[in-house]
């Protein structure tokens, strides 16, 4: 067998692979030399939830884990398969972004806000190789999904994603392409620099579009999932730069500012996110029973 970087790492994964009910003696099998589960390793950074996030995250589509690497502390990681399928590291970054919106947009419809912060996918390489690559793209992979249904293949009770709410969403947007729209934009949501929090107004005006476009469908209206003048008082500022200036959707046209808005980011994102979440939870009961 080849051995391989991480052996506690390929470890946690070929643990979590079999779903163990019974002790297991971690010190005997550490040392055991495995082949990789996986091709690629993410680095991650979040906040201080995520070991909780990665023992507690079900589903085959993304592996959470937080391993203590002696000298260098706790470091956090990430695997896939649908990345492992790539062979590029161009087409592997590219993907990887693409999950992390995704994980980001599922994850933060399950606690209806943006937490402070988001799972980053940093660097990744192919496991064993010494590689170290930058997480990066200039365009979104709208699916990126592998078509392999090796994946959702002998997922017991603990893989079962349907025991979260974000895994679960996750899971669903592999098949659903108005819901993996949805996860997308709520991915994009973010204060953690400048330019993302002028640029979450806009996505935050894209989300009303996107739950009331797919909200009819359902027979239902978007004010069933949000009060109707805060939703008004929302559009009213994020559409005149006389009220929120650079961060409205529309240039300067001289309108006249309506009596009552919200220009306050934070108290737009807890309007929005909590409504999304509402649509989602409506519509997975819908669509998915």
């Amino acid at each position: 067998m080849t051995e391989i970087n991480g052996p506690r790492r390929c470890l946690r994964q070929f643990i979590d692979a079999q779903c163990f009910t019974r002790t297991v003696n971690v010190t005997k099998l550490e040392f055991i030399r495995m082949p990789p589960l996986h091709k690629w390793e993410i680095t991650v950074s979040s906040g201080s939830y995520f070991p909780h996030l990665a023992q507690n995250f079900p589903g085959d589509d993304i592996s959470l884990s937080d391993e203590d690497e002696e000298e260098q502390g706790i470091a956090f990681y990430a695997y896939s398969r649908h990345v492992d399928e790539l062979d590029t590291p161009a087409g592997a970054a590219q993907r990887i972004y693409s999950l992390q919106l995704l994980l980001n947009g599922a994850l933060r419809l399950e606690w209806e806000g943006v937490h402070t912060h988001s799972v980053r996918f940093n660097t990744f390489g192919r496991i064993g190789s010494g590689e170290i690559n930058s997480v990066y793209a200039r365009s979104i992979e709208e699916n990126p999904f592998s078509e392999s249904s090796v994946i959702d293949e002998g997922l017991g009770y603990c893989k079962n994603p349907k025991v979260k709410f974000s895994a679960h969403l996750l899971y669903l947007a592999k098949t659903d392409e108005d819901l993996r729209t949805l996860l997308f934009l709520v991915g994009l949501v973010s204060t953690e620099s400048p330019i993302e929090s002028i640029l979450t107004w806009n996505t935050l005006y894209r989300i009303v579009d996107t739950v009331k476009n797919n909200a009819k469908y359902l027979n239902c209206s978007l004010e069933e999932f949000a009060d109707k003048n805060k939703i008004k008082a929302f559009k009213a500022a994020c559409n005149n730069m006389s009220i929120i200036g650079l961060n409205a959707r529309h240039g300067a046209a001289n309108n006249e500012p309506p009596p009552q808005v919200i220009t306050d980011l934070d108290e737009a994102i807890n309007l929005i996110i909590p409504m999304a979440t509402k649509f989602c939870q409506f519509y997975v009961q819908a669509r998915h029973p």
